[in-house]
């Protein structure tokens, strides 16, 4: 038990220094390492969905996205590529009886919220309104295990993730948002409401992150969505709240004409 414990405080430990070097040091760095999570999450996703083919289809992903980081981020060039790596996904999994859907949103869904998170951290203050997104995230997970754990209760989400209990569910939402909400005012000491609104945002699609992997893996009957973080599972088991909200900050930028300077939104 005792083990297990320090394997998973190693492991954890380690994926949070490598995340904080990356995007402390950006550029170069953070490209290689976005371009590492990419391969993984693209694989471990194939995997999620089907265990036919996915090796292949975790490849075309990742020679598609290769190109796009490599470039300036959101020109027509990197539209064309994304446009090019889906269709060729569809067809490849339709071909072998797979579902094309989730083949070609898993690639968008990852492929779009690793690129923003590095168009976000080429901003002044970018690296500083990233910590503030994933401490977030990670604040509104603790506290709803604790709680959960706690306080138990009854469940909120049976069929999909059966440990998750209302209490736990509202200390996630409450927590986290206040959390936010509290740092994002202290920083620019005007908006309060909008601070809360989006810290509320942020919550609610970190909670649906961890749903949307938890009922594909059910769906799949897999417990552990990889094996590459040793005590945890696979890197969708640890990132898939971060990985669905900054996937949907990217609307919300455009929604909120706040594309050209997407920091607006976090810290005012």
């Amino acid at each position: 038990m005792f083990s297990d414990f320090k394997i998973r405080s190693f492991t954890a430990a380690g994926l949070a220094f490598l995340s904080f070097l990356a995007l402390y040091l950006g550029h170069f760095f953070l490209k290689i390492f976005i371009l590492s999570l990419s391969a993984i999450l693209f694989f471990e996703w194939m995997r999620i969905i089907s265990q036919t083919q996915w090796i292949i289809r975790g490849l075309i992903a990742l020679v598609f996205s290769s190109f796009v980081y490599f470039t300036d981020g959101y020109t027509a060039l990197d539209l064309l590529f994304i446009i090019s790596g889906s269709i060729i996904l569809s067809s490849f999994s339709a071909y072998f009886s797979i579902s094309a859907f989730w083949s070609c949103f898993g690639f968008i869904y990852v492929l779009t919220s690793l690129c923003f998170l590095e168009y976000l951290r080429n901003f002044e203050n970018g690296f500083l309104a990233i910590l503030l997104i994933i401490s977030t995230i990670i604040i509104s997970d603790v506290s709803g295990y604790i709680f959960g754990k706690y306080f138990s209760g009854p469940k909120i989400f049976k069929k999909i993730s059966p440990n998750k209990t209302y209490s736990g569910f509202f200390a996630s939402i409450t927590l986290g948002t206040l959390w936010f909400s509290i740092l994002s005012i202290i920083y620019s000491l005007h908006q309060p409401i909008i601070f809360i609104v989006i810290g509320l945002f942020i919550v609610v699609f970190s909670i649906t992150g961890d749903l949307l992997i938890s009922y594909l893996k059910r769906k799949a009957n897999l417990k552990d969505s990889g094996i590459i973080l040793p005590g945890h599972g696979g890197l969708f088991d640890r990132g898939d709240s971060i990985i669905c909200v900054f996937f949907i900050l990217l609307p919300l930028a455009i929604l909120m004409d706040q594309f050209d300077n997407p920091i607006k939104i976090i810290l005012g």
